[in-house]
């Protein structure tokens, strides 16, 4: 079966693939000949990584939290990219005409993301720092992009100070892992783990800032219901996969499975709206 999510991302998200896919393709041409080694530090298992395909593959979540966030809220609105590494999810918000702050470790990065910092600022971006940053109340909405499975404690710190960085009513778009994925299922049936490699994890330099903790659906929802957040819509897509351009065998037998079944997809993503739930603890 020949497999091109490009072709899916036109079809199914016509207006907001080429935003996507142009902040994609700015950032990659940026990379190149860079030295990201300090990333490794503190996250072994991105040694020898294809930082061109990850930022390639972005465009399939980024058309989601775009679409989430045009949704739920007007051009022109302040949005708080949380954890936002290359930028290219900031990009493509600034692009799209919303007031975008980037905030990351940008100060602990050295020289790696310089250019991406260049960037963003021509682009009408704010970029900060998070040793700066202060819950104030003033974003319509933050988004939270493959953030949440980095925690290394309990994730409600973090959802605190994200409602209190909102404005009443604000909005919360975040996406993370399954760790209901097909794959994981399959490792556990055969006795593997499903955690980063101990090997990479048992020697990395403090604090470890790769995957501490992957979540289900139900727990997700839990967590923003316990946060103070209402879930107004939530997806689970596909995103590794498309890394093949072919899939047979086990591949193609996965990817039916998870067709017919959404629970089993790799990623997560929600909408939620902030202080219309009840918190349960």
């Amino acid at each position: 079966m020949k497999l091109s999510f490009s072709d899916e991302l036109q079809r199914d998200f016509a207006a907001e693939f080429a935003i996507a896919d142009r902040a994609a393709q700015q950032v990659m041409a940026r990379i190149d000949g860079k030295d990201y080694t300090v990333l490794e530090a503190h996250s072994p298992g991105l040694k020898g990584f294809n930082w061109a395909n990850y930022i390639n593959l972005s465009s399939i979540r980024m058309v989601r939290a775009l679409r989430m966030v045009r949704t739920h809220l007007p051009p022109g609105a302040r949005v708080l990219d949380f954890g936002a590494y290359f930028g290219n999810c900031s990009l493509m918000l600034a692009q799209a005409g919303y007031q975008v702050t980037a905030l990351d470790s940008f100060d602990s990065y050295g020289a790696c993301f310089e250019e991406n910092q260049r960037l963003l600022r021509e682009q009408g971006v704010q970029v900060q720092n998070f040793a700066d940053f202060k819950p104030d109340g003033g974003y319509d909405a933050v988004v939270l992009m493959g953030v949440i499975e980095h925690v290394p404690h309990t994730p409600r710190l973090l959802l605190q100070d994200l409602h209190r960085a909102l404005v009443a009513d604000g909005l919360l778009v975040l996406d993370t892992p399954n760790l209901a994925y097909i794959y994981n299922r399959q490792k556990l049936a055969r006795g593997q783990s499903i955690h980063p490699p101990i090997q990479s994890q048992f020697a990395t330099e403090l604090p470890f800032e790769g995957h501490h903790r992957e979540y289900t659906a139900g727990e997700i929802e839990w967590m923003l219901n316990a946060s103070d957040f209402r879930v107004l819509e939530s997806e689970a897509f596909n995103y590794s996969i498309y890394g093949l351009t072919e899939l047979m065998g086990t591949d193609l037998e996965n990817y039916q499975a998870m067709l017919a079944d959404p629970s089993m997809r790799e990623l997560l993503i929600y909408a939620a709206r902030a202080g219309a739930a009840e918190g349960v603890g």
